[in-house]
């Protein structure tokens, strides 16, 4: 980021001592572009795992959700285009509860596989067959339909790079002309990059003019800079959320842009350089089992950018040092502006289930002031 883009007014908000930090880092965006941001609030929530942490937040914070997106859906790993369905899935109770408040369901479909992880030979069979996609197609819009839903989000991820290319934007051009005849949604979740056709096969396989201009939605995985195999570091540093926003902004209709905001934290191991992912509340119990550990919170990198994250190290039983990095309700603080500074349609949130409590009141104040319902604020320019 150039030092050009530190001007601008800033907005300092006190959600007590712990977001003053946060505070700083409200003035490294640009000015926004066009367009009058939504300030949407998406959610992911799992059914089929840790379903009970995911659905208690989901009651506990239902009137601040817009969008909900429960896990339910996989591609058949047999590439025929049918899908199945995850526990929970087509929960008669939980979508009419969603509509009650106002709140649209979407729920997500993947190509996350047990054993093997996200995989792209199903999807490319699928994508690449105009029948077997006009098959696939035919199912979503079926089940769609059929269980009351608002949309369909779909999360393939991991895809063969330029081989995909074409095939995936035609699909959910196709998907989306099948889903808005019937007068549903289409949502896609696409990974981060800051120009096209992006650095990863993923990223590649997504073209965002074309994805952007069709679907309804693109919630861009804002999160996963550093991963289970990369080695510790940020999970989201601001610096870079900032210019993937910049970029989807510049290519897609600002207000179909939501933000990928992570919940969760990851804890690697200094032995191996691998890392496992952890709730805010899984954090929380090894700060009290390693009561040496000391939270640190992350301003900048070495170079200077804007990082605004926490951290800490810790020695487990065993001698061997780990880092972990992880969201609070001062990260999550630090992330929001970007919301209006950029136009956006909101944010989307992974995931519902055992994150910093403090976190939705980070929303409250900062995306949807007219409902700040939590703890007291003062709003200074």
């Amino acid at each position: 980021m150039s030092k050009s883009s530190r001007g601008g007014c800033c907005v300092l908000i006190l959600l007590g001592a712990g977001l003053i930090a946060a505070a700083t880092f409200l003035c490294v965006v640009q000015a926004a572009p066009a367009g009058t941001s939504l300030n949407r609030v998406a959610a992911w929530m799992p059914t089929s795992w840790d379903a009970d942490r995911a659905r208690a937040s989901w009651e506990a914070h239902r009137d601040q959700i817009q969008e909900l997106s429960p896990v339910w859906y996989q591609l058949d790993g047999s590439g025929d285009g049918s899908i199945n369905r995850y526990a929970g899935a087509c929960d008669a109770d939980l979508v009419q509860e969603a509509h009650a408040g106002g709140t649209l369901v979407i729920p997500l479909i993947n190509n996350y596989y047990a054993g093997v992880g996200f995989d792209a030979t199903p999807v490319s069979t699928v994508i690449h067959s105009p029948t077997l996609r006009a098959a696939h197609i035919a199912a979503l819009v079926s089940e769609t339909v059929d269980c009351g839903y608002d949309g369909i989000d779909i999360d393939y991820e991991s895809l063969d790079g330029e081989d995909d290319r074409e095939a995936f934007s035609t699909f959910v051009e196709e998907l989306t002309a099948a889903m808005h005849a019937e007068g549903k949604l289409v949502s896609v979740a696409v990974h981060a990059k800051t120009s096209e056709p992006g650095g990863s096969a993923g990223a590649k396989a997504q073209d965002w003019t074309r994805i952007g201009a069709a679907a309804d939605r693109l919630r861009v995985m804002t999160y996963a800079y550093h991963w289970s195999t990369s080695g510790p570091g940020p999970i989201a540093p601001l610096f870079w959320v900032e210019q993937v926003m910049a970029f989807a902004t510049s290519v897609v209709t600002s207000q179909k842009v939501y933000m990928g905001v992570h919940f969760y934290g990851m804890d690697w191991e200094s032995a191996t350089g691998t890392g496992s992912s952890l709730t805010w509340e899984g954090v929380q119990a090894i700060l009290l089992d390693h009561t040496e550990a000391t939270p640190q919170w992350a301003a900048e990198d070495e170079w200077g950018r804007p990082v605004a994250e926490s951290w800490f190290t810790y020695t487990d039983e065993n001698g061997v040092q780990h880092e972990v990095w992880y969201a609070d309700s001062t990260t999550v603080a630090a992330r929001l502006p970007l919301v209006e500074q950029y136009g956006l349609g909101g944010i989307a949130i992974w995931r519902l289930g055992g994150e910093d409590p403090a976190n939705w009141n980070s929303i409250a104040v900062i995306l949807h002031p007219a409902s700040r319902i939590y703890l007291p604020i003062a709003l200074t320019e």
